[in-house]
């Protein structure tokens, strides 16, 4: 509005300039002489006026009011592509100040032996005191341990009893299952152990696209899960943790952000028990679906004494990873680790130190 003024305005000193000035008639014709000093004006005006236009096309678009991008006002937009845009913009954060986030920023211990993860986090839930840490903020791909989001949107948020039916899309995602078939019907309580235990894709892939109308419901349910917990260097582009086609295009996050995530988890009941079960067997239903066995894959006990869950991963992106959980002489540890080549090795190593202490 303000250009439109200006161009206004320096139009009406043109006019009076040019009826100021004195004119030659020359003959009949009645020939004018310009001034000079007119067409500069002129120019001047005709420059302001394509800035006003220029204002004017402005107006129409609309301005971000976190990330100050500006974008064409549109009905269609893609909640992923503003959300991912948002996290990519935000500034790593270190401690929001809620009660899952670590009480210090500085870990109280440094490690005297080598972890060969890309970045890894290591609390104490009871206390709330960060032990050990290295490339707490850095984003990195995170595999499987995508699908702890995976199961908290479906326990916050879900029926639990509500039967949903597999498409064909998600029988045949592939990798790590839970052995289902397109058609079949099988209940979202079911599917939860699946998308836990096993780690079935096939059943992450089922809870996304049934729950809520569609698949992109479900992942924007996610960002927003993460965005209100304080997760800032957090987005999901998938409910599986599986690769896209690109490194920037998959799912990051970083070990901060997955221990605080573990640590809120933990706190839900339903969640803490179906990461500490070791075996699910689950009837045939005629009609509906055949029988089903689901093994923890992470062995639990059977890997290290104390061990509750939660989530390990393994992608070409991620390499391996995992959320860990243990319960063990009066403390409760819960270790991240990110891009490492031997999670199970590492976490018994963090533990075998952390339980000396």
């Amino acid at each position: 509005m303000l250009m439109i003024f200006v161009s206004i305005r320096a139009q009406s000193i043109a006019y009076h300039l040019f009826l100021s000035q004195n004119f030659d008639i020359v003959n009949s014709c009645m020939e004018v002489k310009i001034p000079r000093h007119f067409m500069y004006v002129t120019g001047i005006c005709f420059v302001l006026f394509v800035l006003a236009v220029l204002s004017t096309v402005l107006v129409s678009k609309t301005k971000h009011p976190v990330l100050g991008i500006v974008s064409p006002l549109s009905d269609e937009k893609d909640p992923l592509i503003e959300q991912k845009q948002l996290a990519m913009a935000k500034q790593t954060t270190i401690a929001s100040g809620n009660e899952y986030f670590p009480k210090n920023t500085e870990p109280r211990f440094t490690a005297d032996y080598e972890i060969n993860a890309k970045a890894y986090a290591v609390m104490e839930r009871t206390s709330g005191e960060l032990l050990l840490a290295k490339n707490l903020t850095q984003e990195l791909p995170i595999a499987s341990v995508t699908k702890i989001m995976t199961a908290l949107i479906t326990l916050e948020h879900g029926d639990l009893s509500k039967e949903l039916t597999v498409s064909q899309h998600a029988a045949e995602i592939g990798e790590a299952t839970m052995g289902l078939t397109a058609q079949e019907v099988v209940p979202v309580e079911d599917l939860l152990y699946g998308v836990m235990l096993p780690s079935g894709n096939d059943a992450a892939e089922t809870l996304a696209e049934g729950l809520f109308q569609n698949r992109t419901n479900f992942i924007f349910m996610m960002n927003q899960k993460a965005e209100s917990l304080g997760l800032f260097d957090t987005f999901y582009v998938n409910p599986t943790g599986l690769d896209e086609d690109t490194l920037e295009a998959t799912t990051f996050s970083t070990a901060l952000d997955q221990l605080v995530l573990a640590n809120y988890a933990l706190t839900n009941p339903r969640f803490a028990e179906i990461a500490a079960t070791h075996y699910q067997e689950i009837p045939q239903v005629l009609g509906k679906h055949k029988a089903f066995y689901l093994y923890n894959i992470l062995q639990l006990d059977q890997a290290y004494p104390g061990i509750k869950g939660i989530k390990p991963g393994i992608t070409d992106f991620a390499g391996e990873t995992l959320v860990s959980y243990a319960e063990r002489e009066g403390k409760q540890i819960i270790v991240v680790l990110l891009g490492t080549q031997n999670s199970r090795d590492e976490v018994i190593k963090i533990y075998d130190w952390v339980f000396a202490q």
